[in-house]
């Protein structure tokens, strides 16, 4: 029997057929966060983020300068949904800052940590469509400007954006200096230098450098010297600095995220616990603002709790955990309606009705059970072909035979989600790609690979099986019958101290680290001094038979992807076997296990080929060496150049300094309108 069916629902279901409304991971990601890509029904749960959003209205009434807030919920009740929401909503009015903290590089350097979470945070887009340093700067720039000439109007931020960008270094560099000059006169500034960093990201070609100078990373010496900035600042004061001076101009709302993973520091403290104690330090410092915590209920008594009640009391500052509903038979309506009604917009399709080509009655069925947001979309998406109304009731669509991607899996939707929430701010991080490597290398473990056999890989790489900083493992195997072990080091420093002294693991010419060869992995379109060519790159690969192996997008990260799958395993509700079946069957167009064109690299006999490299601007009156030899330390609020009498290159720049003070045009420019 054939049914009647209009043309126009056989368009939908074209449309459908083509691309499920549902394909996407079921999983919010930091990502959806930070771009409002993933549905939200406001009314659910809703009682958790206007918690937030009154706190914030009262901290700014200033009933209270500070608070602290902690939200429970098992996996995919929608935790992430809520900060998205919270996100969303900080963005639209432009009233409060948002620092999201959720991947910890090292657990042991957890302040070291977030103050790369917190640059990189203010570094993402708030209102205006401008990043959030671009508005904190701004507002610094116009307080100076006022005092230069008050009374005068203020400069609106993509104004002055514009103008830092379209004008020269030099000409940027005499405004920021003034500029911070001025603020720093009539404000209680510890670190000047803090002020300059902040100004150079209204600059869009210089953005970058400045927000890696403030998440702590050394800039090469000469970028260190066109910003006029010393080339590191480290340390939790600078954090606690950082946080003051925004709170001059907005409250901030720092969330923490992610905590249930097992990961540990070295004295055995879990994550939650480890973020739990830097929650107090937060909480003891912060002027204006919310901290706001989100875990599972069996994290927060199982594990924060068991810590003295001086550090978890500091995470519920607002009293009680707020615990996260599951969904109802009218919340899961609105759910699929809302995420259907984005769909058919999107396409200026009009479908036969609302919920098309779901059944409500079955939808507020599912509702009884109390499922989960993830339940429900993941049922959404396994069922929307199935529902589609056919001119022919026999004719069944098989979402198999629909949708035959490889990565139609519970795996391969954890992959599909972890690639996408992957962004550039992964490129600089030596130890999250060291680990993604070392956790590929060890599934290699007893394989054989063109004439390889890769006996062990280990990051206990000292002679004692003692990790380091710079060297990230050993892989201990033999080539045709030869024995070898390769020391591999990700280096995607700027600077020169930490990037020397990497290199020096690799020549490892006090046998230190017991290995037959070095291996750098680096982008082979950073820049490099000639200095370290000479003396450290050529000896690598001439005399030691090292290799220095390109960092390429396309081929770390998938590896970066599936490890942190296998981070966060229970949190997707995987096994250990799920996931290592996923890698051994892989698609190799997804560039895993064997597949891995870096693995496969750092594995292959070296070329001896010194690859061209990009020339970092020289130096004058510089000894790079003496550089090189300060004393590389952490949780310092300056580890960079210090005194003039040791580096004569500030000489010069003091000097510079003190002729832009003198002209009483410096900010001219900036403040007339074009």
């Amino acid at each position: 029997m054939v049914a009647t069916v209009d043309s126009k629902v056989e368009i939908v279901n074209l449309a459908i057929r083509e691309q499920n409304p549902f394909s996407q991971p079921p999983y919010v990601k930091a990502k959806h966060i930070w771009d409002k890509g993933f549905p939200d029904v406001e009314s659910l749960n809703a009682h958790a983020s206007d918690a937030v959003f009154k706190a914030l209205d009262e901290i700014r009434a200033k009933h209270y300068s500070s608070t602290s807030l902690l939200i429970t919920a098992q996996d995919g009740t929608g935790k992430s949904h809520i900060i998205s929401r919270i996100r969303y909503h900080l963005r639209q009015n432009g009233k409060a800052l948002f620092i999201f903290a959720n991947q910890f590089n090292d657990l042991n350097e957890v302040k070291q940590g977030f103050q790369n979470l917190l640059a990189v945070s203010l570094g993402k887009e708030g209102s205006q469509e401008i990043t959030q340093w671009q508005k904190v700067a701004a507002n610094i720039a116009n307080i100076a400007l006022s005092i230069s000439k008050p009374g005068g109007a203020e400069i609106e931020a993509n104004v002055l954006i514009k103008k830092f960008t379209n004008n020269s270094v030099e000409k940027v560099g005499k405004w920021v200096q003034k500029l911070c000059d001025l603020f720093c006169e009539n404000r209680d500034i510890q670190d000047r230098e803090i002020i300059k960093a902040i100004l150079w990201c209204l600059s869009d070609s210089q953005k970058t450098f400045a927000v890696n100078w403030l998440a702590g990373e050394e800039l090469a010496q000469y970028k260190a010297n066109e910003l006029r900035l010393p080339s590191q600042r480290e340390g939790f004061n600078i954090v606690l600095q950082i946080l003051d001076i925004i709170s001059q101009f907005y409250e901030l709302v720092i969330c923490f995220d992610e905590l249930d993973i097992d990961e540990f520091d070295e004295r055995g403290l879990h994550k939650s616990q480890v973020v739990a104690g830097l929650v107090k330090d937060l909480f003891e410092n912060l002027n204006r603002g919310l901290i706001l915590s989100t875990m599972m209920p069996g994290t927060w008594n199982n594990r924060v709790k068991q810590l003295p009640g001086g550090v978890w009391n500091k995470m519920i500052a607002q009293g009680r955990p707020y615990e996260l509903k599951y969904m109802d038979e009218k919340s899961i309506v609105k759910l699929v309606e809302f995420s259907l009604e984005n769909y058919y917009k999107e396409r200026d399709i009009t479908p036969p009705y609302a919920l098309y080509p779901f059944d409500e009655n079955e939808l507020k069925d599912i509702g009884k059970e109390k499922p989960t947001v993830r339940e429900v979309l993941r049922w959404c998406r396994e069922n929307c072909l199935s529902k589609l109304k056919t001119a022919d009731t026999s004719e069944e669509i098989s979402l198999v035979e629909q949708e035959k991607e490889v990565l139609q899996s519970d795996v391969g939707d954890a992959f599909r989600s972890e690639i996408e929430s992957i962004d550039s701010s992964y490129w600089e991080q030596n130890k999250i790609i060291g680990n993604a490597l070392f956790f590929s290398f060890r599934l290699l473990i007893s394989c054989s690979l063109n004439n390889i056999e890769v006996f062990d890989v280990t990051d206990g790489v000292k002679s004692r099986g003692g990790r380091d900083p710079y060297l990230n493992f050993k892989i201990i195997g033999k080539e045709s019958g030869a024995d070898f072990c390769i020391g591999v080091a990700v280096l995607q420093n700027n600077g020169g101290r930490s990037l020397g002294a990497g290199f020096k693991r690799l020549l490892d010419k006090k046998g230190e680290f017991n290995i037959t060869r070095g291996c750098l992995v680096r982008s082979q379109d950073k820049p490099l001094n000639r200095y370290f060519r000479d003396t450290y790159l050529e000896p690598l690969i001439h005399d030691q038979g090292g290799e220095w192996v390109d960092l390429l997008a396309e081929e770390i990260q998938p590896l970066i992807a599936i490890h942190n799958v296998y981070r966060k395993r229970e949190e997707y509700d995987l096994t250990e076997e799920q996931i290592f079946e996923f890698i051994e069957n892989a698609d190799p167009k997804l560039l895993l296990d064997i597949h891995s064109p870096i693995l496969q690299e750092i594995l292959s006999s070296p070329t001896h080929q010194v690859p061209e490299t990009i020339d970092e601007p020289e130096l004058e009156n510089v000894d790079p060496e003496e550089l090189l030899e300060q004393p590389v330390e952490s949780n310092t609020i300056a580890v960079a150049v210090s005194a003039s009498d040791s580096h004569p290159e500030l000489d010069l720049l003091d000097k510079v300094d003190e002729e832009d003070l003198s002209e009483e045009d410096d900010l001219a420019d900036l403040a007339k309108d074009d």
